[in-house]
């Protein structure tokens, strides 16, 4: 199978290091995301199966371009991005004419960069912003002075903190309980491929539930550290926001439908909640009941 994600989620690395894809008998190649609108195309013109990123992403595709994709499974919730500021910038009042850092620009990121700027009552006519990749990318454009301002994702933040740039914002202050990762792809290809995709999701799933064994903490911390080339305290902060059983959510698929309409990302008639998600192959896998029904986005 061929996933992609920015960076390897939690049960994706203890799945595929304690052998749980290989006895469902999968071979699963994993592919890193340095830009999304390269990710976007890709995931539309069937290059990968699967995509291991935010739901937010997935949404809007499918409102904004008109692809049908779907999520299967749900993996983290809890935004850590930050917004960083070149070092003459104190606060995000004074983003208003200046160039930003983003990627892709309507989605993910982008998506909390204006919320965030909104809430300080910086709005999008006010400021420009220029694609450019992903954390990394972002904060080397930044170093380069080539932007103003930029949204950070860890273990980046920290390099961006020790190298003197300003924290003017944690996305998780302003967006709270916030989905940060699923598993979704297109739907044709998971009506082709149910079986395989049921193996992924029984391996995924089974991964996330060893995650949350006690006796398994140490050894998952171990894993994650050396997979991702991370420290112990950004393994702890990575483990904290798996989502127990990777059960979809509907009222967490909400949320970031609620905030693609306020952000004026999402335009009328809007669909049923029940259209971004398929919980039967999950339902399938752990012999648990898929989530009741929400219905249509609330929109006051």
């Amino acid at each position: 199978m061929r996933t992609i994600g920015y960076y390897p989620l939690p049960a994706f690395v203890v799945a595929q290091e304690k052998g749980l894809f290989a006895r469902q008998q999968l071979e699963i190649n994993f592919e890193i995301a340095t830009f999304a609108p390269n990710h976007n195309r890709g995931m539309a013109e069937g290059r990968w199966d699967l995509s291991l990123t935010s739901p937010d992403t997935m949404i809007a595709r499918a409102t904004r371009d008109g692809h049908d994709f779907v999520l299967f499974l749900m993996a983290e919730k809890g935004l850590q991005v930050k917004l960083f500021g070149a070092r003459n910038i104190k606060s995000p009042a004074e983003l208003r004419g200046k160039l930003l850092a983003g990627d892709p620009g309507d989605s993910n990121y982008d998506l909390h960069r204006r919320k965030i700027l909104r809430d300080y009552g910086v709005y999008e006519t006010e400021y420009q912003v220029k694609i450019i990749g992903t954390s990394p990318f972002r904060l080397d454009a930044l170093r380069k002075g080539e932007v103003s301002a930029c949204m950070v994702a860890p273990p980046y933040d920290a390099q961006a903190i020790s190298e003197g740039f300003n924290l003017l914002a944690r996305a998780g202050d302003h967006i709270p309980d916030y989905p940060t990762a699923a598993c979704w792809g297109r739907r044709s290809w998971a009506q082709q491929n149910r079986g395989k995709l049921f193996r992924f999701v029984q391996a995924f799933v089974e991964a996330t539930d060893w995650l949350f064994m006690v006796q398994n903490r140490e050894e998952a911390l171990r894993l994650m550290q050396g997979y991702e080339g991370i420290t112990r305290e950004q393994a702890e902060t990575k483990l904290a926001r798996v989502i127990p059983k990777a059960a979809i959510d509907p009222s967490s698929i909400h949320r970031v439908v609620q905030l693609r309409i306020e952000m004026g990302l999402y335009d009328p008639p809007h669909d049923p909640i029940e259209r971004f998600y398929d919980a039967s192959i999950w339902s399938e896998a752990t012999s648990l009941p898929g989530p009741a029904p929400f219905g249509l986005p609330q929109t006051t």
